[in-house]
Formats: C-alpha cells, structure tokens, sequence
C-alpha cells in the first residue's frame, strides 16, 4: 500500500513538472516571437524616420503609431517573462 502511494505521489509530481515545463515552452516561443515583432517594428520605425529626414517632411503620426505598438508590445513581453518566472519558481 506504501509503495502505491509512492508511485501514485510520484507520477502525479511527474505529471505536474511536466505540465509546468510545456507552459515554459509555449511562452517562450511566445517571447521569441513577440522579441521579433519588436526587432521588425524598430527596423521599421528607423526607415520611417530616416524616409521622414529624406524627404524633409513630419512623420510624426506613424512614428507615434509605431511607438505606441512598440509600448504595448513591451508590456506584454515583460508580463510573459515574469509568468515564466513564476512557473520556474514553483
């Protein structure tokens, strides 16, 4: 009966770490792919500015716009890194 409960104690340990680790990888795929968001809407944000000086005109409103996406975009970043943290801990 002890070594059944061992057993059972143990395969539920197993199955629980387990469980933690598949969510550790699904965020951090989910971070790589939100990181790469970022790195393309940087890259975009500089031809923006570089095409605004070229053409000597204000491209304010789009470089807002991508500010603002950049912003939100770190937000959840840092949201899916601490989740990963916590699962980590546990």
């Amino acid at each position: 009966m002890e070594k059944r409960n061992l057993l059972e104690n143990s395969a539920s340990f197993l199955a629980r770490k387990s469980g933690q680790m598949l969510n550790i990888g699904k965020l951090k795929l989910s971070i790589a792919n939100l990181e790469n968001e970022m790195y393309n809407l940087k890259a975009e944000l500089g031809d923006v500015v570089y095409q605004s000086y070229q053409d000597g005109s204000d491209g304010s409103e789009r470089i807002d716009e991508i500010c603002v996406n950049l912003a939100a975009k770190d937000e959840q970043l840092q949201d899916m890194k601490k989740q990963v943290e916590d699962l980590q801990e546990k």
